[in-house]
């Protein structure tokens, strides 16, 4: 079953979601870390066609938000 991006940004017990410039940012929840590496790992699998997963990470190296940009809608700038 492949991911929906729309349900994705509903968020969930596991994460939350934050509106940013381009994309969205999906934060671990506490308690949650072990359900939200599940998710994180299924969100970079996926990333590609529908849209860019970028993990960010703590100070000590481990992934607590995806920033997830969509493909399919104009970005507020130009790559050159």
């Amino acid at each position: 079953m492949a991911l929906d991006l729309e349900t994705l940004l509903e968020g969930s017990p596991a994460y939350g979601v934050v509106d940013a410039k381009d994309g969205a940012v999906l934060f671990r929840r506490p308690g949650h870390e072990a359900a939200f590496d599940a998710i994180a790992a299924e969100v970079l699998d996926a990333s590609g066609e529908e849209f860019e997963a970028i993990p960010l990470t703590d100070d000590n190296e481990r992934c607590d938000r995806l920033f997830v940009a969509p493909l399919t809608e104009s970005r507020s700038f130009d790559p050159r």
